[in-house]
């Protein structure tokens, strides 16, 4: 099959991308960039746009359909302070897009170009999906909510993410499983502040968290299968007001990862029994809430398997299941969807620093790579 050259859209493309990494917005805050990429679809020919839930959908429908795909694309950028001395740094201080969600914007922004200019070549519906909030509250279900895989309705569903632990010009892609389910969690212990001096007259917060949080532990090490993948991060304390004082209160944020939903009931089922008993011995009153929950990304094993017959043998990367998560798995609980990784890791250029680093950053060559092979679906026969 022959496909347009699509090198009269790298200097778009890239200008796209430096003019969104200028300006990232995190959460459902996304009003710059929400404008910002409906000045550019509106140019491209699209048979409807409209804004769900501070995204974007666009739907351009072929003239004789085989199937309608969607491809989405995250929008929010993280509170992180840019130190990468790019030229085209973020211009918005404490905020940076250190996840690559600008270059999955420019991306679909350039396969949106394509399209308009080669709306003839299309064997499919195409559903072009902007999401807010996948670093926050998980933007893909209100999307959902909104209607956007219906009118029309959507068969499958392609998700690109750059990964930098993925060698530049390859492509990561697997069969099943290949994200972990996620919940994030707060919890709060209380216990009744009273003079240092006099600490049999109070009830020690800061005691009782640290007992709890030491005995976390065990919950994966002993409670759980050891040839099952499971993790549980306490990245946040909060506790006391005074050096003099018995805490009354101590917070803790934390995140359960695993790739089991049974491990992932046990899991929290054995965090509120272990609080139960830290209340028992401390006399404390504590409470637990799941703030956000992701389920597992499962990659459906058909659409995975066709889009790897069209990428060279030699750019294929199998991969195996990573702790990290995305809100993409909603949409495959609706429709079977492909989670993509684009391989942006060069050891020569720089290209190395992780995911949410302050001084992550890539090689824009690598989003014609995927825009390529978003044509490549969008227009081959199946």
């Amino acid at each position: 099959m022959e496909f347009t050259n699509i090198e009269y859209l790298k200097d778009e493309v890239v200008k796209y991308r430096r003019q969104l990494h200028e300006h990232p917005e995190i959460d459902n805050d996304v009003d710059y960039t929400r404008e910002y990429i409906l000045k550019h679809l509106i140019r491209c020919n699209f048979d409807r746009i409209e804004v769900i839930a501070c995204g974007i959908k666009a739907v351009m429908v072929a003239k004789d359909p085989g199937y309608t795909f969607a491809f989405r694309a995250d929008m929010d950028g993280l509170p992180i302070a840019e130190e990468t001395k790019l030229s085209f740094a973020s211009k918005w201080e404490g905020y940076m897009h250190a996840c690559g969600h600008d270059g999955h914007m420019a991306m679909l922004l350039g396969f949106a170009r394509w399209l308009g200019d080669n709306k003839g070549h299309l064997k499919h519906n195409v559903v072009l999906i902007f999401q807010p909030a996948e670093e926050t509250e998980g933007g893909a279900l209100n999307m959902i909510d909104g209607g956007v895989l219906e009118n029309p309705e959507v068969d499958a569903i392609f998700g690109f993410h750059i990964m930098p632990e993925i060698p530049q010009g390859s492509f990561g892609i697997s069969p099943g499983t290949i994200m972990a389910q996620t919940c994030e969690f707060d919890i709060e212990i209380m216990g009744k502040s009273a003079h240092g001096a006099m600490p049999h007259k109070g009830v020690d917060a800061i005691l009782a968290t640290s007992f709890f949080i030491s005995s976390l532990q065990s919950v994966t090490s002993r409670m759980i299968d050891p040839m099952h993948n499971a993790v549980i991060t306490v990245g946040k304390l909060e506790a006391g007001d005074n050096r003099n004082i018995l805490a009354e209160y101590a917070t803790i944020q934390g995140v359960i990862r695993t790739f089991s939903d049974a491990d992932y009931k046990k899991i929290k089922d054995d965090i509120q029994s272990l609080l139960k008993g830290i209340d028992r011995g401390f006399k404390t009153v504590s409470s637990y809430k799941e703030v956000v929950y992701y389920p597992p990304v499962q990659n459906d094993a058909y659409w995975t398997n066709t889009i790897k017959h069209m990428i060279d043998d030699h750019k294929v990367m199998e991969i195996t299941p990573i702790m990290i998560a995305d809100d993409f798995s909603y949409y495959q609980q609706n429709v079977p969807g492909v989670y993509i990784f684009l391989g942006s890791n060069d050891q020569k250029m720089g290209y190395t620093m992780p995911l949410h680093s302050n001084k992550f950053d890539f090689d824009e060559k690598i989003l014609m790579d995927g825009i390529k092979l978003c044509i490549k679906i969008a227009c081959s026969g199946y």
